[in-house]
């Protein structure tokens, strides 16, 4: 059996088969496919890349209504490992060997990036065996008596439309159904149950988010009511649909806009949703390695797995708060005059205690903490082992939060960061990247930004000197609009105050999560759905949280281009 089921993902897997939205014949009647090592298998997208070749840029006519392309998806890690736990309530605990997802601009979902592998199947086919013998072994309700002989049957629809996320196709109930056989089973019931649900989880039609509609009259293509559920769980929660979604699809009326926005307002208010805009926050600024990343006992000997687990609560808390409860605005994101903080972060911080071994609001008057640029984890991860990093965090701004992508360092140039000088500031160091030629085109843009950090150490401990000397933290921000305009700004309180009264990082926001639910690299098509998404969030008043309901009602949401 376990052969037979390796040659059957094999396929579906590295040939990316789709024969409909249901339909292939248990996995057995994909396409043919070449394997080999390392063989690309990401289904990826039916239809181009919003290219023409060596012209440049296909021209995109937004009035006539740009979408992007069909495609398959790819369940990240993350998305893999929930699923399997809200469905079969086991912790799938050979999940380490699944690959880890490559990293795009921030992003671990970025479907062009993902590759299925030979080391991919055997990953997925050992989960799945380890999975379906531990739910089986633990006492899953098959939901029918194994006596009744249409339980097999049953089983598989109930199961397999969980798992795929939609209905079965007749022949697809009768593929898995058969693996019920007492030729294979030798008369187990729980056997064949325990076979049909490792094939059904090495299906393509489980690892693989559908997003291929169906044509409309108008040469495009909708999602359909099932594929919009799938879209909303994986985009909101980051797992399968509960019931309720599920139903909706069944009944239709996820074909309404309106049913779908009730749906995602529905699912934000949930629990789930605050995790998954977690996940997106932290993947958005870069603070993911806060708990592993490595810092010099020695110089930062205060620097605790107590201090870091409390600084990742504080951005869970307060960009939870913010969005959620607060005034959902960019403003109040980057210049609140709070914080959340237990007693381990307010006793590093400096701050009063809140009595309190959970994050809660506390109030800061200094304008030392506070804010997004002031957050503990964003100051630690971007930040060198041994000291503060300037650069980094200048980047950060430019790319993370106004959306001004840098050009790569010229060809040759020395990145070593310049030797610790126990006589000169960080910025003094640093300094000479503005005054060389070759780099200063990019370092004019990062620089003024990355000094205003400057009284925060590399684990966001804050300072008013380094090394005896007096800290500059002066700077300004240069060409924030692309129009030329220089904002001079003095320490990390005031960058946060000029930028809360810009629209730019606003803007910057909506465009990051458009990114983080396309799942893959922009292309000029795209570029209508962003301005469309803008247009809602400037009549929404800048509301972080509209913005989330708004990616999932836009028209682009539902709507694909050949």
């Amino acid at each position: 059996m376990q052969g037979r089921l390796r040659g059957v993902v094999v396929l579906g897997l590295l040939g990316g088969c789709y024969q409909g939205n249901g339909g292939d014949g248990g996995d057995g009647g994909s396409a043919a496919a070449t394997e080999g090592d390392d063989a690309a298998g990401t289904a990826g997208t039916a239809g181009d890349d919003g290219t023409a070749g060596d012209d440049g840029p296909a021209p995109v006519d937004c009035e006539a209504g740009a979408y992007g392309p069909r495609r398959l998806r790819l369940l990240t890690r993350r998305e893999y490992h929930q699923t399997i736990v809200d469905l079969l309530g086991v912790e799938p605990l050979t999940l380490a060997d699944v690959p880890i997802d490559p990293i795009i601009e921030g992003f671990d979902n970025n479907a062009d990036a993902e590759v299925v592998t030979d080391r991919h199947v055997e990953a997925y086919m050992n989960v799945a065996e380890e999975v379906a013998t531990a739910a089986i072994d633990g006492g899953l309700s098959l939901g029918c008596m194994p006596e009744d002989p249409a339980c097999a049957e049953d089983f598989v629809e109930s199961f397999g439309r969980r798992i795929f996320r939609r209905p079965l196709a007749a022949d697809e109930v009768a593929y898995y159904a058969a693996q019920f056989d007492p030729s294979l089973t030798e008369g187990d019931f729980y056997q064949g149950a325990m076979l049909a649900l490792r094939a059904m989880l090495v299906s393509p039609h489980f690892l693989y988010r559908f997003e291929l509609g169906e044509p409309d009259d108008e040469g495009r293509f909708r999602l359909t009511p099932h594929e919009v559920a799938t879209a909303l769980s994986y985009g909101l929660w980051g797992t399968l649909p509960d019931e309720a979604l599920l139903a909706a699809a069944d009944a239709g009326t996820l074909a309404d806009p309106a049913a779908i926005e009730t749906e995602v307002r529905r699912m934000l208010d949930d629990p789930r949703g605050r995790a998954a805009f977690d996940v997106f926050a932290t993947q958005w600024l870069g603070t993911a390695p806060l708990l592993q990343v490595n810092k010099d006992a020695q110089v930062y000997p205060n620097f605790t797995p107590e201090v870091r687990e409390a600084m990742a609560a504080e951005q869970s808390a307060f960009l939870g708060h913010v969005v959620f409860d607060g005034e959902q605005t960019m403003a109040e994101l980057l210049d609140p005059g709070y914080t959340f903080a237990d007693d381990a972060l307010a006793a590093y911080y400096g701050i009063a205690a809140p009595g309190s071994a959970e994050p809660v609001m506390v109030p800061v008057a200094d304008g030392r903490r506070g804010g997004l640029l002031r957050l503990g984890s964003v100051l630690a991860s971007h930040a060198h082992p041994n000291e503060s990093a300037p650069i980094k965090r200048g980047a950060f701004v430019r790319e993370r939060l106004l959306c001004q992508p840098l050009a790569p360092p010229p060809p040759g140039v020395d990145a070593t960061p310049p030797a610790v000088d126990p006589n000169a500031t960080t910025r003094e160091r640093f300094s000479q990247h503005s005054s060389d030629p070759s780099c200063a085109g990019c370092h004019q843009l990062i620089d003024p930004l990355g000094f205003g950090f400057e009284q925060y150490d590399g684990v966001a401990g804050f300072r008013e000197t380094e090394n005896n000397l007096p800290i500059d933290a002066s700077g300004s921000i240069i060409d924030v609009d692309g129009e030329g305009t220089e904002i001079p700004y003095d320490g990390l309180a005031e960058l946060s105050s000029v930028l809360a009264e810009r629209i730019e990082p606003g803007h910057c926001a909506v465009e990051q999560y458009q990114r983080f639910t396309l799942g893959r690299n922009p292309i000029p098509a795209d570029e209508c759905a962003l301005d469309e998404l803008t247009a809602m969030f400037d009549a929404a008043e800048g509301s972080l949280y509209e913005m989330l309901v708004h990616q999932y009602t836009a028209p682009s949401f539902v709507l694909r281009q050949e």
